[in-house]
């Protein structure tokens, strides 16, 4: 459930890697990060999320080949004190996603698939993220976006996902990023976006009496990153982001929507 759109919260994705680095034949990446919690589409998963990961891509021409994997680990949220939502959300997460991406002039094309394991989830299925009752589970997702790189600095962006596994449902992103360079290794990288969502899964109503998810708009986000290659090919990059919820959103495990202020640094060795 790591967050894979091209912000703040995809620091390393793999798409990432292939549309910032055209003109190489093969490129990889190792990445370790600590953020002060695990925060997936507006919805707060747990504390203390120490990630780890490999991205690799082949660019062939126009066209790029990606592959990585991601794992996580992180605290467990109290979850209420109501029956099943005693029960802790499984605290450990592995992502294997690959992607094909194709390049026209400053447009970047890309569809990919991801697929999510949570080793505990066979004893938490009772798990609850708040109305409706959801469960923590395996899933797969394919997706589409494309993105777009202007001359000044700005990137637009769009990517949907379909879960075609456990929720049959789809989620929507939109961002712009904007990066300040101030040395030839340092800079200032500004990111914002809205999202939408339809029968995703997490995106529970905050309604006590729904049975159903609270899909449409689903809120805004805002971030604030700052990469230091402090050594050629070693990048480390402390951030923060502000995330905030739809009103009707169910943001956390008590059923109730909330604003989040995330931050966090990630350490990445290129290859």
């Amino acid at each position: 459930m790591r967050n894979y759109s091209k912000t703040i919260g995809a620091l390393a994705a793999a798409s990432t890697l292939v549309a910032g680095n055209a003109m190489a034949e093969v490129e990889g990446e190792v990445h370790v990060g600590y953020h002060n919690m695990y925060e997936f589409r507006f919805f707060d998963v747990g504390n203390d999320l120490v990630e780890a990961g490999v991205d690799l891509a082949a660019q062939f021409g126009d066209f790029g080949v990606s592959a990585g994997a991601w794992y996580g680990t992180w605290d467990n949220p109290a979850l209420g004190a109501l029956g099943a939502r005693n029960l802790a959300i499984g605290g450990d997460e592995l992502d294997l996603y690959t992607g094909v991406s194709y390049g026209i002039g400053d447009l970047t094309l890309e569809a990919g698939y991801i697929y999510y394991y949570f080793p505990d989830a066979g004893s938490v299925l009772g798990a609850i993220a708040g109305p409706p009752f959801v469960t923590v589970s395996n899933t797969q997702e394919v997706y589409v976006g494309l993105s777009y790189d202007f001359s000044f600095g700005l990137t637009a962006g769009t990517t949907w996902y379909y879960d075609f596994d456990a929720f049959n449902g789809w989620y929507w992103d939109f961002n712009l990023g904007y990066s300040i360079p101030c040395t030839d290794c340092f800079s200032v990288d500004l990111g914002a976006g809205v999202a939408f969502a339809d029968g995703h899964g997490l995106q529970g109503s905050s309604n006590p009496l729904s049975v159903g998810t609270a899909d449409g708009y689903q809120g805004f986000y805002a971030s604030v990153a700052l990469p230091w290659e402090f050594r050629e090919g070693v990048t480390i990059t402390p951030y923060v982001k502000y995330t905030s919820a739809d009103g009707g959103l169910a943001a956390n495990a008590s059923g109730v929507s909330q604003d989040y202020l995330i931050s966090g640094v990630t350490l990445a060795v290129g290859f």
